[in-house]
């Protein structure tokens, strides 16, 4: 498949710093292992810290696009399925991440402690991903509601602020965790996700045939 020079060169860099780190890769790799020269890279990217942010996003971005196409081609027969079917996919594919696929941000997260112009940029970045996941679980919440699935809360906001800081906590807390108890974390956390919205939690294994 036909990739344009940019993303050629954010997948070399993905690879790199995920193998050898953030200090130990070069320009000059990350050129060579995208088999184009060392100014084309700089005609991309500024920095090597602009490069790493660019690879956290774009990862972020196969990751959503992937699990974006699996839910617009699934039918479900109520919101309940859909958004369990969405947490259970979501943070199966985010919790059994290896330790390399980690390492991208946690990298990014020393870097930007020391570089105030990097973590503004990182903070732009990731606030609008964050206000996107955001309106996303609000709008999966309201399909519930009109259905009459599930219960009314008086400030909805809060739903999408819980459920995206309790995932983005998982993920973190993913790295610590054994893979035993990763194994059916997903299951537990969207069948407990959606208990705590149903007016009848006790219905969620009907709703989920």
């Amino acid at each position: 498949m036909f990739m344009d020079k940019e993303n050629l060169i954010i997948e070399a860099a993905v690879k790199l710093f995920q193998e050898k780190g953030f200090a130990s890769t070069t320009i000059s790799a990350v050129a060579k292992e995208a088999a184009i020269g060392k100014g084309t890279v700089y005609g991309y990217f500024k920095s090597k810290e602009e490069l790493i942010l660019r690879a956290c996003l774009y990862n972020c971005d196969k990751d959503g696009a992937a699990i974006e196409q699996f839910m617009t081609t699934q039918s479900f027969s109520n919101p309940v399925k859909r958004i369990y079917n969405f947490l259970d996919i979501l943070l199966s594919k985010f919790l059994t991440k290896g330790a390399d696929e980690h390492k991208l941000f946690n990298e990014l997260s020393v870097l930007v402690a020391e570089d105030a112009e990097l973590k503004r940029q990182a903070r732009e970045a990731i606030s609008q991903k964050l206000r996107q996941w955001r309106a996303m679980t609000l709008a999966d919440y309201q399909l519930g509601l009109d259905s009459g699935h599930f219960r009314y809360y008086e400030e909805p906001s809060f739903i999408g602020e819980f459920l995206v800081a309790t995932i983005n906590g998982l993920i973190w807390e993913s790295q610590w965790n054994e893979e035993d108890f990763l194994e059916g974390q997903a299951h537990r956390i969207a069948s407990a996700y959606c208990q705590m919205l149903l007016k009848e939690p006790a219905r969620l294994a009907e709703y989920l045939k």
